[in-house]
């Protein structure tokens, strides 16, 4: 980190994001279906869908930049996505993210019904827009499909469905039920990183997991703290914060592949988390020879924003490979998907599956040498204050938290 399924759905042509041998996961927003079945006559939701004519309720999604939901569901209403490719026959994981104020079951099914991927058990989430994701894990052949979904029951609100590779690809996985430390070392010290920070990571004090209702499952915690009960000593004196930075180094590394974070951000002046990678040579030969690739950024000046970057010999610091995203809340609002996708020759960085930036070995060799053939290391922090976040000031708010709800890598 550095500066820088008439009882099951028809489908016809939707706003997508289709797989590809390298994507692993598509994503369909709800109000892009293609078809749908609704008993209630009229549609609230205006510019807030490409299916205007349709007789389906959508509105404004209250917490997901991004914009929209299908709502108020009734019981035997269904939307229809079409072109659903896989590209290999596998293990696929089904995410539908929704909400419901007393509970409800949906359906989910590939070419009207043909084929039947089980029923999803929703949760009583406390409110039409209090939203959580259920998951379902089913095998797929490969070939290219209609995806539908369908109402068991009534009585809930429907953002998206994603469907990602959950098989062979998946080559590693956390889904931080606990702080496995087969996978993770704590880093500590309150040097400032080459960056002027201004927090001590501590050794497991800042770091910790708890069950969080929006994400639906067990996350990670780093926590940045405007506190120092240790009395650690920075390179500017008595540090005035800790927090963690954890690493996979020695422990997990990885060559190639997606390799994606689910990720809800901390949000105030000065604070910087970051999910990156650093090359496992760098105890011999040092950074930025080793290679840099940083997932996600933010820094709390830019609400909204994450950037993704590239950072190796002649191109590191204030690099020039450095794409920004833009979020239409803030970071802080709700998870996101990061994600970059690496191979011998480009990297590409995506947020929720979009396609933000990226950067070919070609481009790369203009200025340096292309240092991203041999295994990195999978990073997680959250600092305070340095050059380019600047230092927290009277309007910051602490602690500050990052929550993650896995990691997971495919090749």
């Amino acid at each position: 980190m550095k500066t820088t399924s008439i009882r099951y759905l028809l489908g016809c042509g939707a706003v997508l994001l289709l797989f590809s041998a390298s994507a692993q996961a598509v994503i369909y927003q709800a109000e892009s279906f293609t078809s749908a079945s609704d008993k209630t006559a009229g549609n609230s939701g205006g510019a807030c869908t490409n299916n205007a004519n349709v007789n389906v309720d959508i509105q404004t999604t209250t917490d997901s930049g991004g914009g929209c939901n299908v709502g108020w569901i009734d019981q035997g209403e269904w939307l229809a996505f079409s072109g659903l490719n896989v590209p290999a026959t596998g293990s696929y994981t089904i995410r539908l993210r929704v909400a419901s104020p007393s509970g409800a079951t949906a359906s989910v099914d590939l070419n009207s019904g043909s084929i039947l991927l089980g029923n999803f058990a929703i949760p009583a989430t406390g409110g039409w827009q209090n939203w959580t994701t259920v998951t379902r894990t089913v095998t797929l052949n490969a070939g290219t499909y209609s995806l539908g979904v369908f109402a068991q029951s009534a009585g809930w609100n429907f953002n998206w469905i994603e469907v990602v590779s959950a098989g062979s690809g998946l080559t590693w996985s956390d889904e931080f039920n606990s702080i496995n430390t087969a996978n993770w070392s704590h880093e500590t010290g309150g040097g400032g990183f080459g960056n002027n920070e201004r927090e001590y990571y501590t050794n497991g004090q800042n770091a910790f997991i708890q069950f969080d209702s929006q994400a639906g499952s067990n996350v990670l915690v780093l926590e940045a703290r405007r506190d120092n009960p240790a009395n650690y000593n920075c390179w500017y004196g008595r540090c005035e914060y800790t927090s963690s930075r954890m690493n996979t180094a020695g422990k997990r590394t990885f060559t190639y592949g997606r390799i994606e974070a689910r990720l809800k951000l901390p949000q105030t002046q000065g604070i910087w988390p970051a999910f990156w990678l650093l090359g496992n040579d760098i105890g011999s030969v040092g950074w930025p020879g080793c290679g840099e690739l940083d997932i996600m950024e933010h820094v709390g000046f830019e609400p909204n924003i994450t950037h993704g970057a590239m950072h190796g010999p002649n191109y590191s610091g204030n690099t020039p490979f450095a794409g920004t995203n833009y979020l239409n809340e803030s970071v802080a609002a709700n998870y996101h998907v990061y994600a970059i996708e690496w191979n011998s020759t480009s990297v590409r960085w995506f947020v929720d599956g979009n396609q933000f930036y990226s950067v070919n070995k070609s481009q790369v060799q203009s200025f340096g040498n292309w240092v991203f053939d041999h295994p990195m290391f999978v990073l997680l922090n959250v600092a305070v204050g340095g050059n380019w976040p600047g230092n927290p000031d009277s309007g910051s708010v602490f602690p500050q938290r990052m929550y993650v709800d896995y990691i997971r890598v495919y090749q």
